[in-house]
Formats: C-alpha cells, structure tokens, sequence
C-alpha cells in the first residue's frame, strides 16, 4: 500500500480517528472491535492497521484528538477575550460549550475514558496535568476577580472554582444524554447566571426564560401502564429484551408484563408520544419494590429502561426516570438502585446527570438456578 501522498496519508488517519469517536460513542470501549471501526469508516480492518500500529493506538490518537481540540479551543477564547479576567474567564466557560468542541460523540470519547477503568489510566496519562493546569486557570481568574473587588473576606475563590469545574462537567454529561438536541443556549443562561450572582460587579444576570413547560405542550407525557396498554407495552418490552441479545419473543414479553400488571408486583411507566396522531407509547422503565437491610427502609430497583429507536436523544429517558424518582419519594423509599452495562456510555451519563452515583465500594454477584 503506498504512502507517498502524505495528505491522502492524514486524510485516512483523520477518518478513522472519526470513525473511532462514532464507535466508541456507540459501543463504548469494552465492546470496541477494529472492525467495528473500519465499518464505520467504510475501510477494512487490515487498512486500519496500516494507518495505526494497533487498536490501543488507534484508541490513544482518538482520545489525544479530542484533547488537543477542546485546548485549542481553550486558548484561541482566550487570546480573543484579551487580559480583563472576568472577560477571561466567562470565555473559557463559553468554549467548554462550544458545539464542534462538546459534539455529543466527542463527550462519549471523554466519559468512556474517564470512567472505563481500562481507559482511566490512559486519560490520565494524557489529561491529567492538563486538568490540573485547566483548574489552576480557573482559580487565578477566580483570585484576580475577587481581588480587584476587596472581597477576600467574602468569598472563597477555590470553592467558586470548584463548583464553575462542577457546573462544566455537569453540562458535559447532559450533552452526552441529550445528544444533537441538547440546548447549549440554555445552558449558557445557566452558566452566566451563576457568575452574575457571585460576581455582580462583573457580570449582569441574562434575562430569565420564560418559555411554557406545560406538560400539555411536551412532545412526551408520563403515566403508569395499566392492562388497556399491554399490546404497545409487550412490543417495546420485546425489543428492550432483544437490545440485551435476547431472541424476539413477542408472546413471553405480552406474558410477563401482563403477570407484572396483574399481580401488581412492579411498577411501569409508559412515555407516550403526544405529536403522534395516534397514541403511541414510545419508552417505558419497570421498578421493583424491595428492602435494605442495613438501612432498615424500602428500596426500588429500576431494572428496565428503554426508548424507541427513533425517539431517543428526545429527553424521553429523562422524564420516564423523574417519574420514577417522583413515584419513589412518595412512597417514602430511601432510594433507587439500579445496573446497566459498562460500555453503555450514554445511560451512564443520562444516570449521572440525574445524580445517580456509581457504587465503587461493592461488587455484584449472581448464581445463575
């Protein structure tokens, strides 16, 4: 294979570094196959190992990729934001959300390797003292600015760096659950919101949305499934079963969610498509009532999640799990437990934006009968 052009040469590396962030933002890491990848890039798995001498470096390049853009980014903000460092630092922030930079593929790429324990070496190889160098910006723009206002005594420029990094990643992990529709503009609003409260003298607070959220206007509407909505529910209980590699089996999914409503030994919620002419339901999440010894309180277990295909990225698993956490607090429960796959990176990131946190301290065992 020749490679005596070197801009055809950098034009594939770039495709399969493409390809990779697409991959890893569907598959996650664990699952990441190289033909999985060149799939993706319309190449062979053999013309991937002409580009990278293996899959981990293929891995690393993608993740220095993203790495450098979101540095870049950084700096040109804030060469043009000049030396005024309350102007210095609402640039950085306005970078972190800059949509080429925080694409939701590019976020999945940062979780996976933030959170996968066999990336979070690699990432802090790469990002660590970048990291550190990125906070350590923050906290001197933070000290400039309650400096030139005398307000030492007043506020703590560490704890206001500390939670501006909070509210970045924050927003990072609800673009990654959003997907294309995440609302950048808002999040915006949210962040200059925070600075012109704790530093008035610098910023002036943005106008408050006023924008309807009247249920009746949401293209998605809540309500707890009950026998005259088994049909549609069996249906996207079977293709739940089968995104777990499960075969199809419409009359076992019609069976057990009709057992579960009958006996009432579950919980359903079905999110309902309400720009659909016809009802549709489009998601639901099942939870099971149980006990915590230790704590002596009742529990719920969210065992099921799901969303039409086509439906996702639309905020439907987000509303059915406020649903969820509603009906949990009214039943006076202490909290909600739940599992999901390791390289399914963006129901990590859609539980983690809801402050769900993930149990390191424990490890699950099953004995299959």
């Amino acid at each position: 294979m020749s490679t005596t052009n070197p801009a055809i040469h950098q034009e594939r590396r770039r495709l399969l570094i493409d390809a990779t962030i697409t991959a890893i933002a569907e598959f996650g890491l664990s699952k990441l196959t190289l033909a999985k990848i060149s799939s993706i890039a319309g190449l062979t798995a053999g013309t991937v190992n002409f580009y990278f001498d293996s899959k981990e470096t293929l891995l690393l390049e993608t993740l220095n990729f993203v790495s450098e853009e979101f540095d870049r980014g950084v700096a040109q903000a804030l060469q043009q934001a000049g030396p005024d460092p309350a102007k210095r630092l609402a640039a950085i922030i306005d970078a972190s959300l800059d949509p080429e930079i925080t694409e939701h593929r590019k976020m999945a790429v940062w979780h996976a390797f933030d959170s996968e324990s066999r990336g979070r070496e690699d990432y802090q190889r790469i990002r660590g003292n970048l990291d550190k160098q990125n906070f350590k910006l923050i906290l001197n723009l933070c000290e400039q600015i309650i400096n030139q206002a005398n307000k030492q005594a007043q506020i703590n420029a560490r704890a206001i760096a500390n939670a501006i990094s909070g509210i970045t990643d924050e927003v990072w992990k609800e673009i990654l659950f959003a997907g294309e529709d995440y609302d950048r503009d808002d999040a915006r609003q949210v962040c200059q919101s925070f600075l012109a409260s704790i530093f008035p003298w610098c910023y002036q607070m943005p106008e408050q949305n006023s924008a309807s959220t009247d249920p009746e206007t949401s293209p998605v509407h809540i309500t707890q499934a009950s026998l005259n909505d088994l049909e549609q529910l069996a249906v996207l209980f079977d293709l739940y079963r089968q995104f777990y590699e499960e075969e199809a089996d419409l009359s076992l999914a019609h069976q057990y969610i009709e057992q579960r409503i009958q006996t009432q030994s579950s919980i359903i919620f079905i999110a309902w498509d309400n720009e659909s002419a016809d009802k549709k339901a489009i998601g639901f999440t099942q939870l099971y009532s149980t006990f915590c010894s230790v704590e002596a309180s009742a529990i719920w277990v969210l065992y099921d999640l799901f969303v039409d295909s086509s439906k996702r990225d639309q905020g439907v698993g987000k509303a059915l799990m406020n649903r969820a956490k509603t009906m949990a607090l009214e039943s006076g429960a202490s909290r909600i437990d739940l599992e999901t796959a390791i390289d399914n990176i963006n129901a990590q990131g859609l539980y983690e934006a809801l402050g769900y946190r993930r149990d390191s301290e424990f490890y699950k065992y099953s004995l299959a009968l």
